[in-house]
């Protein structure tokens, strides 16, 4: 677990299930990740339901992974960030999707640079990779 000035950076847990689901079912917040728009319920609640799978079970592996991302202040899940190893590339990804609530406070940024942080200095990772869309100027604003 991580906190930030802003946000609560920890695991994954079943109660996330709903917030998550809602967040993949959202044409906004998915139109730059795969299919490019939001998920069909049943789909957006069994993507959900294997991610935090997914997501617990490389923490468990990996001893880093992603974290659930929520509101201090609130309480509110407000997306997830964290690091996945990424078997294709042999490499570790730095990656995040926010509820729109959440865009353009900075909090993407915020979240992303405690990720790296406990990449390189609790992790051991000595690289990370990030990757975005061409037309995602957003996701490029935080990554630079």
């Amino acid at each position: 677990m991580i906190e930030t000035e802003r946000l609560l950076l920890r695991r994954f847990e079943g109660r996330d299930f709903e917030g998550l689901a809602r967040f993949y079912a959202d044409d906004q917040v998915m139109r730059h990740m795969l299919p490019g728009r939001g998920l069909p319920r049943a789909q957006a609640q069994e993507r959900a339901k294997s991610n935090i799978h997914n997501f617990n079970d490389h923490w468990d592996r990996r001893g880093y992974g992603v974290w659930a991302l929520q509101d201090r202040a609130s309480g509110r899940l407000l997306g997830q960030c964290g690091l996945r190893w990424v078997p294709e590339a042999e490499q570790t990804e730095l990656l995040y999707l926010l509820a729109k609530t959440a865009w353009g406070r900075g909090l993407a940024s915020e979240a992303g640079r405690a990720a790296l942080q406990f990449g390189f200095d609790r992790a051991g990772l000595e690289t990370l990779i990030a990757l975005t869309a061409p037309e995602n100027r957003g996701s490029q604003r935080v990554l630079t």
